[in-house]
């Protein structure tokens, strides 16, 4: 009797074996981004937020819709004095100031702020719509880090840090904030400088920035990328890199006088160590342990990494305010020091940072908010 001889097995070769990771892993963000859309049109109205408590997302998208009638005013005008924009729906948050976000952000909710005021869709159903795609961008953000954390750390503490920035992301995402968008094209601009395509990663980088001013702590590493690549970065990618950063400083300039009346606004939580107040032993040890770490990154990594680590210090130390979802933004600094000592310096402040100031992550907390939220 004949039998069928089983053909010769094909090697496992790494193009083949990089395949099945991108399948799986396009497969594992469809199934993410299934299970954020199911959840999200089950969340309580009107805001379809996970934690009603507190959300950003309706005040971005009046935001965008003033800008369309009153121009750059909104970043350096009081919303209590915007006057009549003709919105179909109002939604005011912090009425004494004005939009303090780079222009990118005002580009990314303008498409809904359209559909709500020229009343295309419900008022609710953007905001829903809204959450659904900030909590995808969260799901990206988080496989981003894993992608990140893979090329930097060591397996097992890569792992606890993918973890523990996931919670963040997804928790932030589906509470209305773009941080984690913001924070994901940072590390995406960073993971591809670092993997040979320093233009994709430049216009990915700077179009983070543009969403968050919180970010600018990674300005040198985005200059740095410009000059040291800057022959192999095209002409259009320097172009839109430029136009985005120049939009964002022109904004900035406009709304940073607003930044300092913080602590006059009802209703915010302080930052415990700002150093524009009162100074104590707290805050003097805190400046400490900073110093040391930056004095680490000179001393075993690299000057470009000591200064975003100082620049993000900076906006620790002052700044009047921090909210919990404030950690999300500093998730960027961990992957950029290279050295071993570095990098285990920045884990731990970052760590102590979120433990002392607010906004460690508390994976048992998301799942009870969840299984409220979608009940």
């Amino acid at each position: 009797m004949l039998s069928a001889r089983a053909g010769p097995e094909r090697p496992a070769t790494p193009a083949r074996l990089a395949g099945a990771r991108l399948t799986r892993t396009r497969l594992a963000l469809l199934g993410a981004a299934a299970l954020v859309v199911a959840s999200v049109v089950r969340f309580q109205r009107p805001n379809y937020v996970l934690d009603p408590v507190y959300t950003d997302h309706l005040q971005h998208e009046y935001s965008a819709w003033a800008f369309l009638h009153i121009g750059l005013r909104i970043f350096d005008t009081p919303k209590s004095d915007w006057g009549n924009v003709h919105a179909a729906h109002v939604h005011l948050l912090w009425e004494q100031i004005p939009s303090i976000y780079p222009p990118g952000l005002i580009g990314f909710f303008m498409p809904f702020g359209i559909a709500s005021n020229e009343q295309w869709l419900p008022d609710e159903r953007v905001h829903m719509l809204m959450v659904i795609a900030l909590g995808v961008g969260a799901a990206l953000a988080s496989v981003q880090l894993v992608r990140s954390l893979r090329l930097a750390y060591e397996p097992a503490l890569a792992a606890i840090l993918a973890v523990l920035g996931a919670v963040l992301f997804v928790t932030a995402g589906l509470n209305g904030f773009i941080d984690p968008i913001a924070a994901g094209l940072a590390l995406a601009g960073i993971y591809w400088a670092e993997r040979g395509a320093p233009g994709q990663g430049l216009v990915a980088l700077v179009l983070g920035l543009s969403l968050q001013y919180r970010l600018w702590y990674l300005w040198p590493l985005a200059l740095a990328i410009a000059f040291e690549h800057r022959r192999e970065i095209s002409r259009r990618q320097f172009a839109a890199a430029g136009v985005v950063g120049a939009a964002s400083l022109v904004t900035f300039g406009l709304s940073v006088p607003f930044v300092s009346r913080f602590h006059d606004i009802p209703n915010i939580s302080p930052n415990p160590l700002v150093l524009t107040h009162d100074v104590g032993a707290v805050q003097i040890a805190a400046l400490v342990v900073g110093c040391l770490v930056v004095g680490i990154a000179l001393r075993y990594d690299r000057p470009l990494t000591a200064a975003c680590i100082a620049l993000a210090l900076l906006l620790v130390f002052a700044v009047d305010q921090w909210e919990v979802w404030y950690p999300v933004l500093f998730v960027p600094l961990l992957v950029v020091p290279r050295a071993r000592p570095a990098q285990v310096a920045v884990t731990l402040v970052f760590l102590e940072a979120m433990i002392y100031l607010g906004g460690f992550p508390n994976a048992l907390r998301f799942v009870h908010l969840y299984a409220d939220a979608v009940r």
